[in-house]
């Protein structure tokens, strides 16, 4: 009797452990939506800028003065993938990027990634999200838009 008294408290030990490890080892993603990042980019023209990723909750993705439509890769409960690709009418050039949110205990606080435009250059991306600001906002004239470092 003893003997099952120890393994019935030793059992409940261990399933209120193993429940707690699980629970904060599964992080929980919540994705890009409706938030501002900071980043910095390097080409393989071995360029590197600034840029701001904005991303809506309408399923927008605002950076540099350009538009993209961005989706979650992984449906489901794993939100950190994205992918956008810039909408139309865009410029002569096109952009499709890819990424992805990551953090260690407070979950999305950093995005790293890729793009690559029409013309066939890529780009590496990395940087932190902003806390409570918005990226400022940027003007699409054609004048800015052929200095635009994703277009190179």
């Amino acid at each position: 009797m003893l003997v099952q008294i120890i393994r019935s408290k030793c059992g409940l030990v261990l399933t209120c452990l193993l429940g707690q490890i699980m629970l904060f080892s599964v992080p929980v993603y919540a994705g890009v939506e409706g938030k501002s990042y900071n980043v910095n980019v390097t080409s393989s023209l071995g360029d590197s800028f600034p840029a701001c990723f904005d991303f809506n909750a309408n399923g927008t993705l605002n950076f540099l003065g350009l538009d993209a439509t961005y989706n979650r890769a992984n449906l489901g409960r794993d939100q950190r993938n994205w992918q956008a690709v810039t909408n139309p009418p865009s410029p002569a050039v096109t952009i499709a990027l890819n990424g992805e949110v990551i953090g260690d205990f407070v979950p999305d606080r950093r995005i790293n990634g890729n793009a690559i435009n029409s013309n066939g250059t890529t780009f590496i991306f990395n940087g932190t999200r902003l806390s409570g600001t918005n990226c400022p906002q940027f003007s699409t004239t054609q004048e800015e838009s052929v200095g635009n470092p994703f277009f190179r």
